[in-house]
């Protein structure tokens, strides 16, 4: 009679400790991104991985994605995800360099990669995930985790009139962040800062005279209208990240933070996958229809672009102990792939 006794004790005791879980209902997180909701990091990376985890957790995490500027600037995601005002930063490494100086490789170099998926195996994959596990370091001292989707874009030169030599972009004004800078400086022209929103009216009103943005965005933001000449091959990559604030993150259980981690690496993958498939047809449909040239420099114009963008790779270098870490791996995987940058480096 007193064991039947202490097992109905038990049992109610259980149910009184399971109450509140049950109450609680799903763990939600805010997540802002950067870019804006039309653009294809947006749609292709950002909601791709938010819509993943609903799905996956089966409603326990709900992931909800704010455009920019909804709860702060994107300047400041960094520090809201340090402070957990939202638990998931969405955007480029060009956002959190005052707070983590191996960011302005993360965004990605210059001249590095001909191949979107070159861009992924060497920042997520080579070596075992060396490069990846740096950069995480340097956002785990922060009380963030940079979660394994670096989605890579191809850099064009989008201008209000075409450009078909390298001598013509001296003196121009171009928008460029992160490590663009120094190439438009390298290049004898003149940087501007620029958010997303504003680009659009400074390549209209001639405040800039080029852009330095992922070559979709010719047709995602209408930059057809104002900008008629897109310059290639490609200049480089840049890549949308995902972090977490690091307290929400080592909360969650086992089995969450596995569903969050694969989530954001097939994020990552379809997002590439993606681009890959669309970003010909846009193009060709910038060129067609809307009277974008597009101009394909030739192999000895190029060249003077990789020249200017290889002293970039050893000023990333001086950054911190991490970046020059991750620029000697670049240097060998360069090296490995027999890349044309090559010839200029060091």
């Amino acid at each position: 009679m007193q064991l039947a006794v202490l097992l109905m004790t038990l049992l109610a005791v259980t149910a009184c400790a399971r109450e509140p879980d049950l109450e609680a209902g799903p763990i939600r997180w805010k997540a802002q991104a950067g870019m804006p909701a039309n653009s294809w990091s947006y749609e292709y990376q950002f909601s791709k991985f938010a819509e993943l985890v609903n799905e996956r957790s089966g409603g326990r995490l709900v992931i909800e994605v704010f455009p920019p500027g909804t709860i702060v600037d994107a300047y400041e995601q960094f520090g809201a995800v340090q402070r957990k005002a939202i638990e998931v930063g969405m955007g480029v490494g060009g956002y959190n360099l005052k707070q983590i100086p191996e960011a302005y490789i993360e965004q990605g170099l210059f001249g590095t990669f001909s191949e979107l998926e070159d861009f992924v195996d060497f920042y997520i994959y080579y070596k075992e995930g060396a490069v990846y596990r740096l950069l995480d370091a340097a956002y785990r001292e922060k009380g963030c985790h940079l979660l394994r989707s670096l989605g890579p874009s191809h850099l064009a030169l989008i201008s209000r009139t075409p450009i078909y030599t390298v001598e013509q972009i001296k003196g121009l004004k171009i928008k460029g962040s992160g490590a663009e800078p120094n190439l438009i400086k390298n290049l004898g022209a003149v940087p501007v800062t620029l958010a997303p929103a504003e680009h659009y009216m400074a390549l209209q009103t001639g405040t800039v005279d080029g852009l330095i943005v992922p070559s979709y965005t010719i047709g995602t933001t209408h930059l057809w209208d104002v900008g008629k000449g897109l310059l290639r091959p490609s200049l480089g990559q840049v890549a949308g990240n995902i972090y977490v604030n690091l307290e929400a993150y080592d909360s969650l259980s086992d089995d969450l933070k596995l569903i969050v981690e694969d989530a954001a690496e097939e994020a990552m993958m379809y997002y590439v996958e993606t681009i890959t498939r669309n970003l010909e047809g846009m193009l060709e449909t910038a060129e067609k229809e809307h009277g974008v040239t597009i101009v394909t420099l030739p192999d000895e114009e190029y060249a003077k672009i990789l020249k200017a963008a290889a002293p970039i790779l050893d000023l990333a270098a001086g950054r911190s102990a991490r970046s020059a870490e991750i620029i000697k791996l670049m240097k060998e995987y360069l090296l490995e792939k027999g890349s044309p940058m090559n010839r200029y480096l060091q």
